[in-house]
């Protein structure tokens, strides 16, 4: 087939495929019909269809190939930098899009609040974040701060860096929160043992911990509701200050 012929059938498919979003809704694709109708947007003149289908059998389903890192993502035959950035920018900015809805000035002093808030953070994230959420004596949110990232079930923390980084702030108090991305929402072990690290961490610079959030896709916890929130210094000091907080 001649190239004048392939634009324009290719051009007549894209036009009706658009005419269906516009009229049906984005939710009346199939998973290769929606991913195909974003390539569009980086593939201008080519057909999309066969290197949607390849994505998806490649990554499972849309979902993973939509949380598919650039690099990962270029391992896919058809698949350069512009349409790999294309992909990668959706969750970005569907993430950047869910912390700017938040309430700005909403005071983190029930655990419903804190999980609202916190969720946004990990949308579409597959490795392990760890973030403190640092609050005013208020509980009102000073600045998100992402301490620690590792690949799935394993995170590291700069203990010096986090130190440093929390000195120039004004907070008493914070809110940590990570995601289980491969998970459950319920706090391990090891989750137990960071949370009175970093607890035993802050407490020179009189910062308290009075919760941790642990979230997995749509799901969350609060260790404070379930009780389990590690107590530091004087056995029940921590809890007994977090409890007028975190209700």
């Amino acid at each position: 087939m001649s190239q004048e012929k392939e634009r324009p059938l290719h051009e007549n498919h894209r036009a009706r495929m658009q005419a269906r979003v516009e009229r049906d809704g984005l939710e009346s694709l199939a998973e290769h019909e929606a991913l195909e109708y974003l390539l569009f947007l980086a593939i201008p003149r080519k057909d999309t269809n066969e290197l949607a289908h390849r994505l998806i059998q490649h990554f499972g389903d849309f979902c993973k190939v939509m949380e598919a890192e650039p690099q990962e993502l270029m391992k896919v035959e058809g698949v350069g930098p512009k349409s790999a950035r294309l992909i990668h920018s959706v969750m970005a900015f569907g993430r950047y899009y869910g912390l700017k809805k938040r309430k700005k000035r909403t005071a983190l002093n029930q655990a419903e609040k804190a999980i609202e808030y916190v969720k946004p953070l990990f949308f579409g994230q597959q490795n392990e974040l760890l973030y403190l959420i640092l609050l005013d004596d208020k509980c009102y949110p000073v600045r998100d701060m992402r301490i620690a990232e590792g690949v799935p079930n394993r995170v590291h923390i700069d203990t010096r860096k986090l130190l440093r980084d929390v000195a120039r702030t004004d907070a008493t108090c914070g809110i940590l929160a990570h995601n289980h991305p491969t998970g459950l929402a319920l706090p391990s072990e090891a989750d137990l043992i960071a949370t009175l690290g970093i607890m035993r961490a802050l407490d020179p610079l009189g910062v308290s911990v009075i919760d941790h959030i642990v979230v997995a896709e749509d799901d969350a916890c609060s260790m404070k509701q379930r009780g389990c929130l590690p107590a530091y210094r004087g056995g029940d000091a921590i809890l007994n200050a977090a409890s007028g907080k975190i209700k």
